[in-house]
């Protein structure tokens, strides 16, 4: 009996799986750490036996000892390509409803739970105005629980849009995405751009299990170690990098959040199509 359950939770899990795809948010300049990244995914979520969508201008990964398919995207991408234009164009190529974002930086510490993201889909499958599970808690109060794990969020809660670790719907990415963006735009512009929409936007409960375990933040913030605590997790899994190439970041250090060398009327300009 143990053993026939086991099997079709098995065989349901696979049929879940090949709906979505898992894309790696990167660049070449973290080329450095995806040995990590996909190190940590290996360890931590065997049970992903689908694609992996790298998101990245042009470099391969290399030596990884993942088994998986590695997808890239066709089009030859520079360094100063918009980062929305080349989501938008890696979406273009992604045949799956639903996608899972998991910057390249989200470097696992514990075991994915698997199991909430097959019951997130099933939910997404039965209710098309799902746009998205966030799996991290942002503050404010809630308007509702959701689904027991989750929060609906009143619209105009900041960073309501954001890039940490959630099961997007596709379609919903494709009509929301506005190609000039870069990630702060995206998130920030996205935010006030969303109250218009009424697709439902789900975040994890503050107090729930969480579905994807990370050091909060990432490892990297503005091309820098985020924490020390991110760089001796790294040597400790015994990852061959050379941390002397980035400084560490320290609370209260400029952010790079805006596109230089732009004049007061492009910026205007870019605020406008964002809001459209």
């Amino acid at each position: 009996s143990t053993l026939s359950s086991s099997s079709a939770a098995s065989d349901v899990y696979k049929r879940q799986m090949q709906k979505f795809i898992l894309m790696m948010l990167t660049c070449d300049k973290y080329s450095d750490i995806w040995p990590a990244y996909f190190g940590q995914l290996r360890k931590y979520w065997p049970q992903y036996t689908g694609e992996i969508f790298v998101n990245t201008e042009s470099k391969r990964v290399e030596g990884t000892g993942i088994k998986n398919i590695i997808s890239y995207p066709t089009e030859n991408f520079q360094w100063d390509t918009p980062w929305s234009y080349r989501l938008y164009k890696c979406l273009e190529q992604i045949q799956t409803e639903y996608v899972i974002f998991l910057m390249d930086d989200f470097i696992l510490t514990d075991y994915v739970d698997q199991e909430e993201i097959e019951k997130d889909i099933s939910y997404m499958e039965n209710d098309k105005t799902i746009a998205c599970f966030n799996y991290l808690p942002i503050p404010g109060e809630p308007e509702a629980i959701k689904y027991d794990r989750y929060m609906q969020m009143p619209k105009k809660t900041p960073f309501r849009i954001n890039l940490q670790a959630a099961l997007w719907r596709k379609s919903y990415l494709m009509k929301f995405i506005r190609k000039h963006e870069n990630p702060w735009q995206f998130e920030n512009w996205g935010s006030i751009r969303a109250r218009r929409y009424s697709d439902k936007i789900y975040h994890l409960r503050k107090d729930a299990k969480r579905v994807f375990i990370y050091p909060d933040g990432g490892i990297i913030a503005d091309e820098r170690w985020h924490t020390e605590a991110a760089v001796e997790l790294l040597k400790k899994e015994g990852y061959n990098i050379d941390f002397s190439a980035r400084t560490i970041y320290h609370k209260g250090d400029a952010r790079k959040t805006e596109i230089v060398h732009r004049t007061f009327i492009q910026k205007c300009w870019q605020v406008f199509k964002s809001l459209i």
